[in-house]
């Protein structure tokens, strides 16, 4: 059976991808044209920024400025998509050449079906991660058992700071008497940060094991760094309220439009 080309699919040939029709891994151009065909990247313009439509840039969780963002929640909504890159994820662990973990679990909330799909597929056991509020701040709960001498694999969508996968660690050594049962490994479809490794202090390093880098700007707003800013161009949190990510990407065309 002839392979799709992904790189000339419009968003319905996207859509009707079967996970089965892919056995091989992606390219980052082919992972990349997935989240755009799907409405899940977004790229400032700076041609249009400097032409005096500056528009609206990303606010990141850490508060620093992004001329790039990803959105994966309306991309991994979509089960087929999931299942591609959940069977892509197993393609690069397999390259790692490890034994097969007892346990998955995807880094909630936007790798939570991610997970789940990962471990259906390798044939593990799915580990339970929440987001929680507690004291008025967000924080990331494992509610699943890992035994001792049992190995877990953490797997996330995209990764920046990899501040995620710090709160999960965390969490996971406070309520186990063995963190090294997590695999010194976090596999991310994107990782936008170009992060090789991440230290937890006082419990391990993980490799960032990505399907695809693709480097995305950032820069401190407090010390003038923003180049965006200073194009007059506005700094919203992309999915915070979810209204905010149909702003960000429309808003340079909508100023192009007038």
């Amino acid at each position: 059976m002839t392979e799709p080309n992904i790189l000339e699919m419009e968003r319905e040939d996207v859509l009707a991808l079967e996970p089965s029709s892919i056995n091989r891994k992606l390219t980052k151009d082919e992972i990349l044209h997935i989240f755009k065909s799907l409405g899940g990247f977004w790229a400032y313009e700076y041609e249009a920024g400097r032409s005096g439509s500056p528009g609206l840039h990303a606010l990141l969780k850490s508060g620093r400025h992004s001329d790039g963002f990803i959105n994966s929640k309306v991309v991994l909504c979509h089960e087929n998509i999931r299942k591609i890159f959940a069977r892509q994820i197993i393609l690069r662990f397999n390259e790692l050449d490890i034994p097969k973990p007892d346990f998955v679990a995807g880094i909630p909330t936007g790798a939570t079906g991610l997970g789940k799909d990962v471990a259906e597929i390798i044939g593990s056991e799915v580990a339970q991660m929440e987001k929680v509020i507690e004291g008025g701040k967000k924080a990331i709960r494992m509610r699943t058992n890992i035994g001792s001498g049992q190995q877990l694999l953490l797997v996330e969508d995209f990764c920046t700071k990899g501040t995620g996968l710090s709160e999960a660690v965390r969490d996971i050594a406070s309520v186990s008497d063995d963190p090294s049962s997590i695999m010194p490994y976090e596999i991310v479809i994107i990782n936008r940060g170009g992060l090789k490794e991440i230290k937890v202090e006082g419990i391990g390093t993980y490799t960032v094991t990505p399907l695809a880098e693709h480097r995305i700007s950032d820069w401190d707003p407090e010390r003038g760094e923003c180049p965006l800013c200073k194009l007059g161009s506005v700094a919203i949190k992309p999915k915070d309220p979810p209204e905010n990510w149909e702003l960000l990407m429309n808003s340079q065309r909508a100023a192009n439009a007038t």
